[in-house]
């Protein structure tokens, strides 16, 4: 479970005195306040002026301590965000902050906060991680849904080991390496055309039975994800296993109101049942009680996947748009704001993550620590901007603003092999319209390095996680190309991924 909860900023102001700036050093002073707690963790905010030395001590104990107590019993800490790690779960605890300069000290600031409670039902993995995992990168796989066929080629409508090898690892000068730490699953509508995300477009919204169907094609045996372990063992057989398991996130499909979204009148019951009772997505209760339901089917066909090399890190919700606030669009008929967080909630307390990739300029970017997410990636949308509405720029500067990771953006067309292989051969902009052709590959690839250079030179590179979007099969597209250039491109993205200093 995590709390947010608001920070204060303590502002210093310089004094001017016979024209020159003086600074009054007077008393100490400390502020302390709370950022976020989960299960095993807690992370504070420790503020000071005029302190030539901070104190912090953590305790159980609920008697306030006095002053040389702290100094004698607690650690020293720099001004700005501490962690503390680990706690125990479900515990109450009561943390103090003092500063020193000399003899003076400031007066005592006192914290109390709750680690979370877990759920009796944790299975094996859940139990042996202290809490929701954390990763450096993800690749997002497409499938489980209707085939994504376009004018020129066809995308394979399953995924095997030979599909994820591209995903997995890759060969350089020095040698196979090790590629991605995650694996998304992405599936937008089912093998009848049923939408699993909010569509104004007159799509029939996913039941019950096709959000099952989506679970079996990834967790069940013979399913994508078994294949993604085989591919894994096949490289571990060449290179040694790999440093730590890879963690696999299931989308979760939007409860969506109603039947057709785009008709208000269209049923709210159409979904189905969950121990005997119909639910109605009218009612926010009976939202969570079908996100609840599929968290618990995927997390059971998981643990009886009985994978050599995977673990389930949690579920990544599917709309890219979260309309958090009452006056956002379409406001009544989504209230993300009242389902996700007890949604957060059920998912830390059996140590499960969740997950949101928005694009750049979507309802409730700003708000997606509020909503109960552990990570979020921003999608720049740069590589389709045809028409220079979406500055690279601009995304990493939202990035900075609201600490999010980057999902870095291809697709096909940026595969020379493939933009030559077919005469006339286009690929679409962000709006659909197929305007990239063959000449375009090299500045489409230019893009792709701005992404990169960029996320290094902002100071993210290390510290925040990367996703990739690939489109439907550009990434296999790429590794297994016969063309040198898409080669060299490949690998050079491969060496940004593996390079990042956040895996270590």
């Amino acid at each position: 479970m995590k709390k947010l909860f608001p920070l204060i900023v303590t502002v210093l102001l310089a004094a001017a005195c016979g024209g020159k700036a003086s600074v009054y050093k007077g008393s100490p002073a400390v502020e302390l306040s709370l950022v976020e707690v989960s299960h095993t963790s807690a992370t504070l905010l420790v503020q000071s002026v005029n302190s030539d030395a901070v104190y912090l001590l953590c305790t159980l104990d609920s008697t306030e301590p006095g002053p040389e107590e702290v100094i004698a019993d607690g650690r020293i800490v720099e001004p700005g965000t501490v962690v503390l790690s680990p706690l125990s779960v479900g515990c109450s605890y009561h943390a103090y902050a003092l500063g020193v300069q000399g003899e003076e000290r400031s007066k005592l600031q006192r914290v109390d906060f709750v680690t979370g409670v877990l759920a009796d039902d944790l299975y094996p993995w859940e139990k042996a991680r202290g809490d929701v995992p954390s990763f450096a990168d993800i690749t997002l796989c497409s499938g489980g849904g209707r085939p994504n066929n376009n004018a020129w080629f066809s995308i394979p409508s399953t995924w095997d080991a030979a599909r994820f090898a591209p995903h997995v690892s890759f060969t350089d000068d020095s040698g196979e390496h090790w590629l991605f730490d995650a694996f998304l699953s992405i599936t937008g509508i089912d093998m009848d055309g049923r939408t699993y995300g909010i569509n104004p477009n007159g799509a029939r919204s996913a039941d019950k039975a096709s959000w099952e169907a989506l679970a079996s094609y990834w967790l069940d045996k013979g399913g994508a994800f078994e294949a993604l372990d085989e591919a894994i063992d096949a490289t571990a057989s060449r290179i040694g296993m790999p440093p730590r398991k890879r963690y696999v996130v299931m989308v979760a499909p939007d409860p969506i109101m109603f039947e057709y979204f785009s008709d208000k009148n269209s049923s709210t019951s159409y979904w189905g049942a969950v121990d005997g009772r119909m639910l109605d997505f009218s009612r926010i209760d009976d939202q969570i009680a079908a996100y609840e339901w599929y968290f618990d089917l995927c997390r059971e066909k998981f643990n009886a996947l009985h994978t050599s090399h995977l673990e389930l890190a949690g579920f990544y919700v599917l709309s890219e748009e979260l309309v958090a606030r009452t006056d956002g669009w379409n406001y009544r008929y989504k209230r993300w704001d009242r389902i996700l967080p007890p949604v957060s909630e059920y998912l830390h307390a059996r140590n499960e993550g969740l997950y949101w990739i928005p694009y750049r300029k979507a309802d409730g970017v700003d708000l997606w620590k509020e909503l109960g997410f552990d990570v979020a990636w921003l999608q720049p949308n740069y590589y389709w901007d045809y028409t220079g509405d979406m500055p690279i720029a601009e995304a990493f500067a939202m990035m900075k603003k609201y600490g999010m990771g980057m999902e870095l953006e291809f697709e096909y067309s940026m595969v020379e092999e493939v933009m030559t292989s077919v005469n006339g051969i286009m690929g679409p902009d962000g709006a659909g319209r197929y305007v990239f052709s063959a000449k375009d590959v090299e500045s489409l690839r230019g893009r792709l390095r701005e992404y990169m250079q960029g996320f290094k030179d902002n100071g993210f590179y290390g510290k925040y996680p990367i996703a990739l979007y690939s489109g439907s099969n550009a990434m296999w597209q790429l590794g297994t190309s016969k063309n040198s250039s898409d080669i060299a491109m490949y690998r050079e993205l491969c060496q940004f991924i593996a390079g990042n200093p956040l895996k270590k």
